[in-house]
C-alpha cells in the first residue's frame, strides 16, 4: 500500500517585512515511508551535475532540481551529451530566471505536476500559467522550508527578461541550508554581496560559461567565477553552465570541457583555499 508524505513549504519574508505567508503543499505518494526516513539518517548529501544549469541536490532526505532543461534542443542550441537518467522523485524545483536555457517550459511539463516550483515573482506567474505547476513566488531574502532543508533566496546580478527588450521577470540564486550549505548561483555577475552571502558554504555551484561563443554582462566566465569563489570562500566549488548546450559553430565545440578546466586553473590563483571539482554531465559527488 502507499502513503502520502506531507511536505511543508513555508515562505518567510526577510526580517524587515512584518508580514509572513505560510503555504502548505501536499504531494508525493511514497511507498514504505518508514524505510525512507530510516535512509535519511545514513545517506550523505549528493550532487549530480545533470548539465548546463540543471543539477540535482540531495540533502537531508530532500531532492531539489535546479533550472531543468531536459531536452535535446532548446531554440537553436543543441545538447552535446544525452540527458543522464535520474530518479524523478523530487520535493521541489528551483528556477532562477526566465532565459530559455534556464526556464524550459516543455521540460517542466514533463516533470510530475504536484512538485512545487520556487521562482521569482514574474517567472512564477509564467510557470503557473503555462505548466499547471504549483509555484511559490519569491524574492531575495525569502526563506522557503522544503522537507528537511531551508531554501534561502539570494541576489543575482542578471537580466531577468524572457526575451530581449521584454520586461524583467526577476533573477535570483538559491542557498540550500541543512546539514550542509549549498549555493546555486543560477546566472549572475560577480557582486560585492557574495562576500557576506553566508558563513561556511560547503559547496558552491558556479556558472563558468554558457552556450555561445562568448558571455556578456550578467554572466560569469572562468575568471569571473574564480573571483566569485574567492568572495564566497566555499569548501568546494563545482563549475556548471558548460559543456552541455551549444549554438552552431561555437569555437569551443571540439573541447567543451575547456571553460571548466580554465576555471580550475584560475581558481587556484584567485581562491587557492577553495577545492575545485569538475563533474561531467551525469556525474555525481558527495556533498562535503
Amino acid at each position: 500500500s502507499s502513503s502520502i508524505l506531507f511536505a511543508m513549504l513555508a515562505v518567510r519574508r526577510g526580517a524587515s517585512n512584518e508580514a509572513h505567508r505560510w503555504t502548505c503543499v501536499v504531494h508525493l505518494p511514497v511507498r514504505r515511508p518508514v524505510c525512507r526516513w530510516e535512509a535519511v539518517l545514513v545517506t550523505p548529501g549528493r550532487l549530480t551535475y545533470v548539465g548546463h544549469a540543471t543539477t540535482l541536490i540531495e540533502l537531508d532526505g530532500t531532492r531539489l532540481l535546479t533550472d531543468p532543461v531536459l531536452r535535446a534542443r532548446v531554440a537553436h542550441c543543441r545538447r552535446l551529451v544525452a540527458v543522464p537518467p535520474f530518479e524523478p522523485r523530487l520535493d521541489a524545483i528551483l528556477v532562477s530566471h526566465a532565459h530559455y536555457d534556464h526556464l524550459d517550459l516543455p521540460s517542466l511539463r514533463d516533470l510530475r505536476i504536484g512538485v512545487p516550483v520556487i521562482a521569482p515573482h514574474g517567472v512564477a506567474r509564467l510557470i503557473r500559467r503555462r505548466t499547471g505547476h504549483d509555484v511559490v513566488a519569491v524574492a531575495p531574502g525569502d526563506h522557503v522550508r522544503v522537507g528537511g532543508v531551508d531554501v534561502v533566496v539570494t541576489e543575482a546580478v542578471h537580466d531577468g527578461s524572457r526575451l530581449r527588450f521584454s520586461r524583467d521577470l526577476g533573477a535570483v540564486g538559491f542557498l540550500v541550508e541543512g546539514s550542509a550549505r549549498v549555493y546555486f548561483a543560477g546566472d549572475t555577475d560577480v557582486f560585492d554581496g557574495m562576500r557576506g552571502l553566508a558563513e561556511g558554504i560547503d559547496l558552491a555551484l558556479l556558472p563558468v560559461w554558457g552556450w555561445g561563443p562568448r558571455v556578456g554582462p550578467g554572466h560569469l566566465d572562468p575568471e569571473g567565477a574564480a573571483k566569485a569563489a574567492a568572495l564566497l570562500a566555499p569548501r568546494v566549488a563545482v563549475p556548471i553552465h558548460w559543456g552541455t548546450l551549444a549554438s552552431p559553430r561555437v569555437w569551443w565545440r571540439h573541447d567543451p570541457g575547456l571553460p571548466a578546466r580554465e576555471f580550475e586553473r584560475l581558481a587556484a590563483l584567485h581562491a587557492p583555499s577553495v577545492s575545485v571539482r569538475i563533474l561531467g554531465p551525469g556525474i555525481a559527488m558527495s556533498i562535503p
